[in-house]
């Protein structure tokens, strides 16, 4: 059975039900979200994550990864990135972005990687998110929790409506 991510409809429950997903996802959240706030609560909320999922051993690891892998980002991304709360079945642009290179990397799609890794990260530190993801992603297929591929031309859909929604919302006409 193949799991479909269908962003128009947000029918997205199936496909961020998976684990892999779910690692990525949720684990991004919480940890931006702690990077954010300084909060401890949402570090707690990620590593107990990784640990309901991979179980002890592999958690502490993986955790680690996809700490060094936010911070990275956080330190080289081109803008500020946004991201939904936790539990949300949405998804947005920076965290399909996030999905596609971890996906692309654990994939061997380099278009796709190369295409989220540009979008993400300013030119003079694509290296540094590169290999900080490529760490991430390879520790999560170790354990044997691989995402769905996420293909360039997919990415590149999603990308084009995001600036074309925003387009939209800066054209629109106001009284004031």
């Amino acid at each position: 059975m193949t799991v479909r991510f269908h962003c128009q409809t947000g029918e997205s429950a199936a496909y961020f039900a998976r684990p892999p997903e779910r690692l990525v996802l949720e684990g991004y959240r919480h940890w931006t979200f702690s990077l954010a706030t300084g909060s401890g609560e949402a570090r707690q909320r990620a590593a107990g994550l990784y640990r309901d999922i991979l179980g002890e051993r592999g958690a502490a690891a993986a955790v680690h990864a996809l700490s060094d892998f936010t911070a990275t980002l956080g330190r080289c991304a081109s803008c500020p990135l946004k991201t939904f709360e936790s539990g949300s079945h949405h998804v947005c642009r920076d965290e399909v972005l996030v999905m596609g290179l971890i996906a692309g990397i654990q994939n061997h799609d380099h278009a796709a990687a190369e295409l989220c890794l540009t979008e993400l990260s300013c030119a003079t530190r694509c290296d540094e998110v590169a290999m900080a993801a490529g760490s991430f992603a390879l520790m999560l297929r170790g354990l044997d929790k691989t995402l769905l591929p996420i293909p360039a031309h997919v990415v590149r859909d999603i990308l084009a409506r995001s600036r074309a929604t925003r387009h939209a919302a800066q054209s629109t006409q106001t009284l004031h």
